[in-house]
């Protein structure tokens, strides 16, 4: 699973030893996080640059364009998008606790 921070800061969709790890780090207390899952058929994300491209802004102007046939066609590193589970949790050092509604 993927988790965003509720508060949509610029950290994006991250994995949970992600968040651990400012949370080990000292960085952060406590994380609310939203859990997201893949969106197939929806968005494309880059796993290299970390975003959504827009049609056009993915291909061989990329230096790190590597398709998936190795000639052309759909970058290897452009991944399905996430959405929204609609649960939410609590990271804390203690662990991960769901926010019951």
């Amino acid at each position: 699973m993927r988790y965003f921070i509720e508060s949509f800061d610029t950290d994006g969709v991250l994995s949970l030893n992600d968040f651990q790890d400012k949370i080990l780090s000292g960085e952060e207390e406590k994380i609310e996080l939203l859990e997201t899952k893949r969106d197939i058929g929806g968005e494309m994300w880059c796993s290299l640059n970390g975003n959504f491209p827009e049609k056009g802004d993915c291909g061989k102007w990329c230096p790190k364009y590597s398709p998936c046939n190795g000639k052309s066609g759909r970058c290897r590193e452009l991944k399905n998008g996430f959405v929204e589970t609609g649960l939410k949790f609590i990271l804390t050092k203690e662990g991960l606790e769901e926010i019951v509604p």
